[in-house]
């Protein structure tokens, strides 16, 4: 299934699996706050997984 023209969600679950394993990156960061839905909020995790396909892109 195509996020954008360049990226499908194959794709950017394998770079999420990769970037979940870096402690101190900030995707690292990013990909475990998504994975645990911090905050509880749709519209946190929308935002989160539009930077997620920014930087997968």
């Amino acid at each position: 299934m195509p996020l954008t023209n360049t990226l499908d969600l194959e794709t950017l679950s394998a770079h999420m699996n990769a970037w979940a394993s870096e402690r101190d990156s900030k995707r690292g960061k990013l990909v475990r706050a998504f994975r645990k839905n911090l905050g509880g909020s749709p519209d946190l995790q929308a935002a989160r997984l539009a930077l997620l396909i920014a930087e997968a892109a």
